[in-house]
Parts: C-alpha cells; structure tokens; sequence
C-alpha cells in the first residue's frame, strides 16, 4: 500500500494506492485531515456576548479579522462551572462570521452557526467568565458578567488550558518578568563643585 499526500485547493487530501496478490490496483481518497493552528495573523477571534436568561443560553463569537480562522483543537470553557466545549474539527470562522454555543433545556442546534453544546445550564445567573483557548492552551479571549448581566472583558490575570488526557486543568499564566532599566546619570552636584 502507497500512501501520497495530494492538495487541492489548499485543503490536505492523501490518495491512498494498494495492489491485491492478483495485480489489481485500487486507489481511494482518504478525508482531508484538518489542522491545528494558533490564531492567524489577521484573524481576530472574539467573545462577544453570554446570554444565560432562561431554558436556553448561548455565548457568540465572531472573528472581527480579515482571515479565515480554523477552530480545529480549539476549547471554550466555564470558569465557574468549570465545564469544556470542543469545537467541531470542521469549523472555520470566515471573517465576520459569527457563531453561537447553544446550552440549556432548550438549546438549538443548527450547525454551522448555532452549535450545540449540552442540555444543561452552563452559565451561572450571577457572575461567570467565558474563556476561549486555541489548541496549545493559549487563552484568547475572555468575556466575564456580573449578576446584573454586565458583559466585559475581565483584567485578571490571563489562563492556561492543559489537556491531560481525559481531563484538562486552568492555570494561571505566568506573569511577565518586569525588565531592569539601569540608567547612570551624572549627579548635578558633582557638576556644581567641578565648577567652582
């Protein structure tokens, strides 16, 4: 069996070529495998609203960029319920796209922009933070509110997602070490009594 990587239109497609013990040749494609990537230079992936009123809820996301952005190992979380969502391997959020994460008795599922999450109520009614990591578990983007449904970008420290294995953990992402700037100045006293 002969595995050769083919491309078409920029997508990844293997053909896969075997001969029988009679000499008989077959060929079949094999799916496109997707891949996994960080955000794009000119993507600008953002939480833009959790709505958690009622028997169904949702969070929207919409990429504000001018690329194409692949969700491919990317992760939605509930910080307080701490629950995870795995974005489906095909989704790719086209510039103004937006795309709604459906949770709650009554949750809708209409792929490809209303995705369907579970039929329980992720989001707590009084304060909770809604947090969007790509494949490595690089945070980026939040959206946190308040019970008096606020919705805003909270400033605490950013997170980490760490997949292991069957389960997953946040941290807190370290915080960047503050540079020393050392500047020798020449004191003005000592200027003073050169001149006297």
């Amino acid at each position: 069996m002969l595995d050769l990587p083919a491309s078409k239109d920029n997508q990844q497609t293997s053909v896969l070529i075997d001969q029988t013990s009679a000499g008989e040749i077959h060929m079949s494609k094999r799916a496109p495998q997707p891949t996994r990537t960080g955000q794009l230079a000119g993507a600008k992936i953002k939480i833009v609203g959790v709505y958690n009123q009622g028997l169904q809820e949702h969070i929207a996301i919409v990429n504000q960029g001018t690329v194409a952005q692949p969700l491919v190992g990317w992760s939605l979380i509930a910080e307080r319920g701490n629950r995870r969502y795995a974005f489906p391997d095909d989704l790719i959020l086209r510039p103004g796209m937006k795309v709604f994460i459906h949770s709650g008795q009554n949750a809708l599922n209409n792929p490809p922009d209303h995705l369907f999450w579970t039929d329980e109520q992720m989001w707590s009614n009084r304060n909770d933070v809604a947090l969007l990591f790509d494949y490595r578990g690089l945070e980026i983007d939040r959206c946190a509110y308040s019970h008096k449904r606020m919705l805003g970008h909270e400033a605490k420290r950013r997170k980490r997602l760490l997949d292991e294995g069957e389960t997953w953990r946040l941290v807190d992402e370290p915080r960047p070490q503050a540079r020393k700037i050392v500047r020798q100045e020449r004191g003005t006293t000592g200027v003073r009594q050169s001149l006297r």
